[in-house]
């Protein structure tokens, strides 16, 4: 379970549990009568909290950094947010269009479905990926200026030696 391979099936646990948290608190909302767009995102906010927190300790534990700090966190979570509200927009996108023809839960579903795919790109390669791939002058760097929210992490990352010097 804790292998690199079996990370997209962590991904699928942590997305779900989170999509499920999002699923009923929007059916909460909507059975107080609620806007059900309005609901959706209160809801969506909600959860992509939940689904960080899951994803930090569980989906990308082994990519935490040796050196953990509360700025470290932070960074983590600031990047985080910045990659998934880009998906949100996606997943709202999805949900207003669908709901013309589906039923509001299922349409939420939907557009978190579609999301979580880019969600799990942005957390490989951005927001999770091993901390000493930021770092110039490590293995996983490859040379290229990171750019972006990704170019922002670099200089907390910058405390976490290489694999290869540390």
């Amino acid at each position: 379970m804790w292998s690199r391979a079996a990370r997209p099936l962590r991904f699928a646990l942590t997305g779900g549990l989170a999509a499920l948290v999002q699923l009923g608190i929007l059916h909460i909302l909507t059975a107080r009568r609620w806007p059900p767009v309005q609901a959706d995102v209160v809801a969506l906010l909600l959860s992509t909290q939940v689904n960080f927190v899951l994803s930090y300790l569980y989906t990308w534990r082994d990519r935490r950094p040796r050196v953990r700090t509360p700025r470290m966190a932070l960074t983590r979570w600031a990047t985080y947010q910045g990659s998934v509200a880009g998906t949100a927009l996606l997943n709202m996108g999805v949900f207003i269009v669908a709901r013309a023809d589906l039923h509001t839960l299922a349409a939420s579903a939907l557009g978190t479905a579609v999301a979580a795919a880019v969600n799990f790109i942005a957390g490989d390669r951005l927001v999770f990926r091993a901390s000493a791939a930021a770092i110039p002058g490590c293995s996983g760097y490859g040379g290229h200026a990171p750019r972006g929210l990704a170019a922002a992490r670099v200089a907390v990352d910058r405390v976490v030696p290489c694999p290869e010097e540390g």
